[in-house]
């Protein structure tokens, strides 16, 4: 396995695993009807393709044999809590977890921000992501949680933090 930058070839497979794995992970969490609202459709591949280019974001991902098996999207923090970075999306795709890929690209991640602090938002329901970022080294900020509302719905989210190393 190996991890780089994605590039705008990659959008579309970004694209699928953010699908599939937003439908697999939060089933039971988030409403069933938005979750299988999602689709792979330009819409969202052109997401992915302007968040690949931007100079503000970092996209890594990481592949088997020329296979993408997850992603990483992650840029300046988005609030103000003295820490400067964030990783707005970490997915990998269900038949490739628990593999070592999402730990392959929180190291990467941290190599390439200089080993700097930063933090991310994870449903709080979503118990098997809560359970990797600790053993990744995230530590709960109750301080900074907060909700999502999507469609009108809220959802708690914890935040975890990664200190500098």
């Amino acid at each position: 396995m190996k991890v780089r930058k994605a590039e705008i070839e990659d959008a579309e497979v970004i694209a699928q695993i953010n699908v599939e794995t937003w439908q697999n992970a939060y089933k039971g969490i988030i409403d069933a009807t938005y979750l299988n609202e999602r689709k792979v459709d330009n819409k969202r591949i052109s997401t992915w393709i302007r968040i690949i280019e931007s100079s503000e974001r970092i996209v890594l991902i990481c592949e088997n044999d020329g296979e993408i098996m997850g992603y990483l999207s992650a840029g300046s923090a988005r609030d103000n809590y003295g820490i400067k970075n964030e990783i707005s999306a970490l997915y990998v795709k269900p038949a490739a977890q628990r593999k070592g890929v999402g730990s392959m690209l929180i190291k990467t991640y941290r190599q390439t921000i200089h080993n700097e602090e930063f933090y991310l938002y994870v449903l709080e329901k979503n118990f098997k992501a809560a359970h990797f970022y600790e053993k990744n080294g995230g530590i709960i900020a109750k301080q900074f949680n907060r909700n999502l509302v999507i469609q009108g719905q809220e959802y708690a989210e914890v935040c975890y933090v990664f200190n500098e190393k």
